[in-house]
């Protein structure tokens, strides 16, 4: 069978559309189901963004390898590089600011810009010499490629070691606030001095993986933010043949008037190593942090003694303290301004909970 001479690069053509076209659209989906989280973990995504670059130019490399697999490695590869860029893009604006000293931002992104432009320029020339010295077998060039993929990714991980972020995440929450709440002879006590900076959270903060909550330490119970309550039971062990029921007391006891204080938001106790919260929708963002500093106390003081009348005091001590430590918190350097603990779309509706 014969074929036209327009049949191949008509065929060779749909094939670049259909790859360049899986990887717009992978880049569109990723946006969409990302959104804010580019603005409360920039780092984490940031440095996800060049571990998905580098995996994309590794399938890149294959393809020669897998000549009759084109169309699909080349279409993975160009979604991994179309996120990589898009979230490189959407992390910077966030990256940048932080090194802001005044409103000079155009002038950080200006000089941004030509410090990547000045290190594309030195590794193009450094990948010509080192190009010269090696044959052109697949084999070898991955096997050069890779060490200097790792070396990238390590410069960008330490790099953003650097990074202060002044919005409050989790993540950041619970350092900044770790070593501030105490138990000292059995009685909670905010301590000013030891409310860490953003440069000091910097340091320590974990953006390898994303975290959504705080996990069991020292007898001090998790905190788990915004759970899903109908589905809540499924959490639990399944050799526990009384988590519905022992769900619906904890859920019930945390959305009680006297427990909740008319606050907008609701803290329920299950075991003693797990501690659910949860925001009103009409909670604004000064009533999300505090409803994170009463749980932070409440689990302060559930590793220090017995739960009996833990939650009453904790309450007390949050609203005592909380004017103070906020004015502190800021002093420190943080944006208070919002808080990214959870999404809105997970805040609930009393009426519905109930």
């Amino acid at each position: 069978m014969g074929l036209n001479s327009g049949a191949l690069p008509l065929s060779a053509a749909i094939n670049w559309v259909i790859k360049d076209g899986f990887g717009q659209f992978g880049g569109v989906i990723y946006a969409t189901m990302v959104g804010q989280k580019f603005d409360s973990d920039p780092k984490h995504q940031r440095f996800w963004s060049s571990v998905w670059l580098q995996t994309a130019t590794w399938l890149e490399m294959l393809t020669p390898l897998f000549p009759h697999l084109f169309v699909v490695i080349g279409s993975v590869a160009n979604v991994g590089k179309n996120i990589a860029w898009l979230a490189m893009s959407a992390t910077r604006a966030s990256i940048n600011k932080t090194f802001c000293r005044k409103e000079n931002l155009g002038d950080v992104t200006a000089k941004s810009g030509s410090q990547s432009t000045a290190a594309g320029l030195i590794g193009t020339a450094l990948g010509i010499v080192v190009g010269g010295t090696m044959d052109v077998s697949v084999y070898t060039l991955i096997l050069g490629f890779v060490p200097i993929s790792l070396a990238s990714l390590w410069g960008n991980y330490k790099s953003l070691l650097y990074t202060v972020t002044p919005t409050l995440n989790v993540e950041r929450a619970r350092l900044m606030l770790q070593d501030a709440i105490l138990v000292q002879n059995g009685a909670l006590v905010f301590s000013l001095e030891h409310v860490r900076t953003p440069r000091q959270v910097s340091k320590i903060e974990k953006f390898m993986r994303e975290i959504r909550g705080i996990e069991p330490e020292d007898r001090m119970p998790g905190i788990i933010i915004s759970a899903n309550i109908s589905k809540l039971e499924r959490t639990f062990p399944w050799t526990n043949s009384n988590a519905a029921a022992n769900v619906a007391h904890m859920v019930r006891d945390a959305f009680q008037p006297q427990y909740a204080w008319n606050e907008l938001y609701y803290i329920g106790l299950y075991t003693a190593d797990r501690l659910y919260l949860w925001y009103d929708d009409r909670a604004s963002d000064a009533d999300v942090l505090l409803g994170f500093y009463h749980a932070m106390a409440y689990r302060k003081l559930l590793g220090a003694r017995s739960p009996s009348d833990a939650r009453i005091e904790s309450y007390v001590f949050a609203k005592q303290t909380f004017a103070s430590a906020c004015q502190n918190i800021m002093e420190s350097g943080w944006d208070t301004s919002i808080m990214y603990f959870s999404k809105r779309s997970r805040f609930v509706n009393v009426a519905k909970a109930e």
